[in-house]
């Protein structure tokens, strides 16, 4: 039987190819490749810190530019910026060489930020396929995954036995293939016909306005910032468990997988449904037993990652589902902004936490808090639903 084309498959599948096929060889030596080219740990620090800021400013800007232009037009630049900035970071001597490069890659990740979610909602919902939204969105997510676990495994093997400096061009033909996948696939066709900034002030006032898109703003953040408390110091967090470089290593790419099949297995609506409505208690319950026991952290690991990409997936389709077509990269980008605002302060503050408590014993009390505030939400829920009882009756 003849197998089919990738280029006459279903554009849902090109995503999916899109996204396996995005292999970043070095992300797995990035900082140990940045010590080799001469750069200091200020430098780096320095470097990861502008990063940050670069796609902070320039997330809505770009959003606004994928709504009045094109999403799709904003997804094959994102991809086309990827070339000049490995291409840079290849032949990178120096720190300017290397902030160039990350100016290059900072840009691309804005461009892509809201616009390929965006463009892949209205796709789908063009064919009258939007309920089919958050399991694809989840596969979505799973490809990535997966194309991030070969090119940190291969890039390893690579950078040992050619050097890392190779390891990052070879990543260079793997961007193209990605980009040229995506090329083939339909167009967006909502667009924004009004000026820059009254698109970006409808976007805000729209924002402000509707209280079930500010809701969805704070309901992403509760389920996700008491797990980032845990994975952003994982890797600390075992090894002060088990005091072994080469397990925790194991259990990093291990978490790689494990989170791969969260975002690819779907439970189906009604039980994804229920995940979400309970996540915000169950997610800070599961990193409380992390707190307390070493070796109930995994546990944590894999239950939390699962609770999450099935909660997190039925936000998208709700979140999606409360916005303009129009408008949907842009206020994506908002809440892109929104979220790296909440996410870095966390870790700021829980790095102190951690290091004047203990990584457990922070553990404990930022789970606590945020359990606290889970029951308040369920709370919340639970008196909506009775009042809409009342009005039934």
């Amino acid at each position: 039987m003849k197998l089919p084309s990738p280029f006459t498959m279903d554009y849902v599948r090109h995503f999916y190819l899109s996204n396996l096929l995005h292999l970043t060889f070095y992300s797995g030596f990035y900082l140990i490749y940045l010590r080799s080219l001469g750069l200091t740990d200020g430098q780096i620090g320095l470097l990861l810190g502008l990063s940050l800021i670069l796609v902070a400013l320039l997330e809505v800007p770009t959003g606004i530019v994928a709504d009045k232009i094109s999403k799709k037009a904003s997804v094959l630049l994102s991809k086309a910026l990827l070339i000049p900035g490995t291409l840079l970071f290849y032949l990178a001597h120096s720190f300017p060489d290397v902030i160039l490069a990350t100016i290059f890659n900072s840009l691309s990740l804005a461009f892509l930020t809201g616009a390929e979610t965006g463009w892949l909602y209205e796709l789908l919902s063009r064919d009258g396929r939007e309920k089919d939204y958050p399991r694809v969105y989840g596969r979505l997510r799973a490809f990535e995954m997966a194309g991030s676990f070969i090119g940190t495994v291969v890039g390893g093997f690579m950078a040992d036995s050619l050097g890392m400096r190779l390891a990052v061009l070879v990543s260079l033909p793997f961007t193209v293939l990605s980009m040229l996948v995506l090329a083939t696939v339909p167009a967006d066709t909502a667009r924004s016909g009004v000026s820059y900034g009254r698109h970006l002030l409808e976007s805000l006032r729209l924002i402000r306005n509707s209280p079930e898109v500010l809701w969805l703003f704070v309901y992403a953040n509760v389920i996700g910032l008491p797990l980032t408390a845990f994975t952003s110091f994982m890797q600390l967090y075992f090894y002060g468990v088990m005091a072994s470089v080469l397990v925790v290593s194991w259990i990093s790419a291990g978490y790689t997988l494990i989170s791969g099949l969260s975002w690819y297995v779907d439970f189906g609506g009604n039980i994804r449904a229920t995940l979400y409505r309970y996540s915000p208690a169950m997610i800070p319950a599961l990193t409380l037993l992390a707190g307390l026991n070493g070796y109930l952290g995994f546990l944590t690991l894999v239950l939390g990652s699962l609770v999450f990409a099935q909660a997190f997936k039925e936000w998208q389709g709700r979140f999606q589902r409360a916005i303009p077509d129009e408008k949907r990269a842009t206020i994506g980008s908002f809440y892109s902004l929104f979220t790296a605002i909440l996410n870095g302060t966390l870790n700021v503050l829980i790095g102190r936490l951690y290091g004047r408590v203990g990584i457990m014993e922070g553990l404990i009390m930022v789970s606590l808090f945020f359990l606290g505030v889970g029951f308040l939400i369920l709370l919340r829920g639970a008196k909506k639903d009775s009042q809409s009882l009342i009005l039934l009756k």
